[in-house]
């Protein structure tokens, strides 16, 4: 009698339980009203701004696209301004272990009835595409997208709009050349489209060109014991830590073979540390998904490698975790983006760690596409899920990425630039670093044959910098660094603070670095070589990591290797925790670690820099980067990690606020009101940017030329150009070298004149032109070296400059050119008047 009381009692409390959370369930999704409140009328339409290709650009397009030619598009949907702060104030409450929300992540259907919209919007929505003749093929359980599908004609004559064809660096494109509209009844609601182009992100994988043998060559390269050893992983296998259990979702946009996959675990030794099946096989640690109503892509020659690296070295730290390797189809979708869309949205979700290893510099997103890339990455953190992407390859300088690895860039032309989705708040950005042995002995000598673990201990590392480096027979590496950098439209985070970490406002990337270079200690894989004679693939991996060619090995590097190698740790740190649920945004922990354990949990990266040269149009080429220092640096973040203190302190430390950092810090600029240049040649302006309250940021320089003034172009050259002193920190000029500018110039402009009784008089108007000239050049050239003062209780100010090029072709005529600077979501504009003559 008393037992079945108890039992009852058990019952009773589980039903209420479970009662009380079906009731939150179904009254979040009842407080969703119908935002749609007027009959939806085609006829009526309003444009929705921020959804062109920062590329479909007049000087690339190439006419109309074919007509027939299918589309696969998503509509994104915007939450309300209360439900925007209730996902922040819930982000931020997951994070406090004090609150009730602590660790207690959403499923994608509560966070539809939460943060969607409510069904009857989705079923407006929904009729209205089809109205259109256009097919919806999915609603995710999150509600905030809808994806559909139709060819190019319906697209157009829906979204009153036109699809046209470009061409950029060699690559053909489609993108909708003006601003798409809806209906009027929906302008509300909609945030905007992904997918109505296909440009791509980039893989950032580094080949090894040409590939030895360390037992040929004496070369040295990682595998996984030797990731293991050198970052301090084998610890937490000696406990028992492998991963078992834990899951870990890697997107891709190419399918790979599975034996590849097979032979990697086989030749690093990893299917003798675990009892994982054979691949393929029911027991395979990869899955395959592909991105339902999307077909298989097949084996892709441009993304084959960095498919094969993501998933075996997703799967090679915590090796008895399962791989979920999702692929989605560039050619009939979105790629790694609806990859992405589908870790994230799908219930229940594949995993609780997202890796990518796929980027693009800022300035390629149109605002639609940030804001959707963060609303969804932010969804992936409020399910728990822990998201890492690569910070880049191109030092600084983002944005001039070459696919082509026989013809890199050599020199930046686009400036300062990070790359997305590393540098959303809710991604944990994975840098570069480069071993430096010097003259101590970290690895075992290869005699005969290959040692496959020969890392001996942790070794030393500096930023990672192979820039412009020979490789022979007319190679080189061109652009090869380690990305970082500040954001222009994304602000500081509250918890990204510390020794090092700029004052800028500014989100700051990247947060961890790893080894990168792809000539000097590369990461082994099993790929497959690409036969463009045939096109036929050959396994890289034959005789151990050998292929059949010529005993080569497939060596890479690049920040591709540090997200799914940090997923790994992130799997550990799960299973460590008790989480297999998820941790979450692992940001918030990381910097408040660094600051407890700055020099156990992490390795600090004093020693070089990501500089690379940049030469803009119409001024003297120069070098713009960081310089990795102590504590924290916009090089290599907080520097590499140690696996096992990372994670045995991950809970001993009170995660830091998810919000954005509370900040008075801003700037100014003004720029020379009027700039007259003739056709054929280059003109040069200044632009004065005023730090205030102690702002220390970096901006980022866009301007625009109206089309009075035909194909002319203009750059300002970056702040960093000339601002950084040995310690790789902003400096203004100091007192002597601005007084040396300004004698430099009078001295040039006296000298022609003349003196004619006692009136000075010009010798030559025409003569003072390069004298101005000379003026601007001497500013450059002072900021580039000289000494540096403080700037204690002052607003430093700085002067760049601004270039105009105008081509023999362009029109006479004049125009507002339009010059903004940006950091971190802060944006000031100023127009200068440019006259062509």
């Amino acid at each position: 009698m008393h037992t079945k009381a108890k039992s009852l009692k058990a019952l009773s409390v589980t039903a209420l339980l479970s009662l009380v959370c079906l009731s939150q369930t179904v009254l979040a999704q009842g407080l969703l009203k119908d935002r749609v409140v007027q009959a939806v009328d085609p006829s009526q339409v309003t444009r929705l701004h921020g959804n062109v290709h920062p590329l479909a650009r007049p000087e690339f397009d190439q006419g109309r696209v074919d007509a027939s030619i299918r589309m696969r598009v998503t509509m994104t949907f915007k939450m309300t301004p209360a439900q925007q702060a209730d996902l922040d104030g819930l982000l931020a409450a997951q994070q406090d272990r004090g609150s009730p929300e602590y660790q207690r992540w959403l499923t994608p259907e509560e966070f539809g009835g939460r943060f969607g919209l409510s069904q009857g919007d989705i079923n407006r929505v929904t009729e209205w595409l089809t109205s259109q003749g256009l097919r919806v093929e999915s609603v995710p359980a999150s509600r905030n997208m809808i994806v559909f599908s139709g060819t190019a004609q319906q697209m157009e004559s829906a979204l009153h709009m036109e699809m046209h064809r470009y061409v950029v660096n060699g690559e053909i494109h489609f993108a909708n050349i003006g601003e798409p509209s809806i209906p009027t009844a929906l302008a509300d609601i909609a945030s905007g489209f992904r997918g109505l182009n296909n440009f791509q992100l980039k893989p950032r994988a580094l080949k090894m060109k040409p590939r030895f043998t360390s037992a040929v060559s004496g070369n040295h390269f990682i595998t996984p014991p030797d990731f293991a050893t050198i970052y301090d992983v084998r610890p937490l296998y000696q406990r028992g830590f492998t991963g078992a259990g834990q899951k870990i979702a890697v997107v891709g946009q190419s399918n790979i073979n599975l034996s590849d996959v097979q032979a990697f675990r086989s030749n690093s030794g990893l299917t003798t540390l675990s009892a994982r099946g054979t691949c393929p096989g029911s027991n395979c640690p990869v899955q395959i998904v592909i991105v339902p109503n999307e077909s298989d892509p097949g084996l892709v020659s441009t993304d084959i490698d960095e498919a094969s690296l993501d998933v075996e070295w997703g799967g090679a730290i915590a090796y008895d975790a399962t791989v979920i390797f999702i692929i989605g189809n560039p050619n009939t979708g979105n790629g790694v983006t609806d990859a992405m869309n589908y870790a994230i949205t799908t219930s229940p979700i594949p995993a609780p760690i997202i890796s990518t290893s796929y980027g693009d510099c800022e300035a390629d997103f149109d605002t639609t596409s940030i804001n959707s890339l963060k609303a969804l990455m932010q969804q992936a953190n409020a399910e728990g899920i822990t998201v890492l992407g690569p910070a880049g390859d191109n030092g600084p300088a983002d944005c001039d990425f070459s696919s082509n690895p026989n013809s890199p860039v050599t020199a930046s032309t686009q400036g300062l630039a990070v790359d997305l989705p590393g540098a959303l708040a809710s991604v944990t950005s994975v840098g570069g670093t480069e071993f430096n042995e010097g003259t101590g002995i970290f690895w075992q000598s290869a005699f005969a044959t290959d040692v496959v673990s020969s890392a001996l201990s942790y070794i030393p590392e500096v930023a990672w910098n192979d820039t412009n480096i020979d490789l022979g027979n007319g190679m080189t590496t061109g652009l090869s660094a380690g990305g970082g950098g500040s954001s222009s439209v994304i602000p500081k985070p509250a918890w990204q603070s510390g020794t090092g970490v700029p004052n800028d406002g500014a989100r700051d990337v990247p947060d961890i670095s790893f080894s990168a270079s792809s000539i000097h200690d590369a990461y082994l894989i099993c790929s497959e070589n690409f036969n463009s004679n045939n096109n036929t693939f050959s396994p890289t991996c034959v005789s151990g990591f050998r292929d059949s060619v010529g005993g080569n090995l497939a060596a890479v590097g690049g920040t591709s290797v540090g997200p799914p190698a940090m997923a790994g740790i992130v799997a550990l740190i799960n299973e460590f925790t008790n989480r297999p649920q998820g941790s979450g945004n692992i940001n918030p922990v990381l910097y408040p670690l660094a600051a407890r354990l700055p020099t156990s949990a992490f390795h600090d990266i004093v020693a070089g820099d990501n500089k690379v040269p940049f030469g803009p149009p119409c001024v003297a080429s120069t070098r713009i980067g960081y310089n990795a220092l102590p504590g924290y640096d916009l090089a290599t973040g907080l520097g590499s990690i140690d696996a096992f203190v990372l994670v045995t302190n991950w809970t001993s430390v009170t995660p830091a606020s998810t919000a954005n950092a509370a900040s008075s810090v801003d700037f100014s600029i003004i720029a020379t009101p009027q700039l007259t240049v003739k056709r054929g040649t280059c003109g040069t302006g200044a632009v004065t940017l005023t730090r205030l309250n102690g702002f220390s940021g970096t901006p980022s320089f866009t301007c625009t030329v109206p089309p009075t003034l035909g194909p002319t172009t203009c750059a300002v050259v970056p702040a960093v150009t000339g601002a950084l002193d040995p310690s790789g920190r902003y400096r203004e000029l100091g007192w002597w070298e601005v007084t040396a500018v300004i004698l430099a110039g009078i001295a040039f402009v006296l000298v022609n004149y003349r003196r004619s009784g006692s009136d000075l008089r010009l010798r030559k108007w025409p003569s003072l032109v390069p004298g101005f000239a000379l003026v601007t050049v001497l500013a450059i050239m002072v900021g580039c070296g000289g000494s540096s003062r403080s700037s204690t209780g002052t607003n430093p100010v700085f002067s760049y400059a601004f270039a105009v090029q105008v081509p023999s072709t362009a029109p006479v005529a004049s125009g507002l050119v339009t010059v903004n600077a940006a950091i971190g979501g802060i944006d000031h504009t100023v127009q200068i008047t440019v006259t062509t003559q």
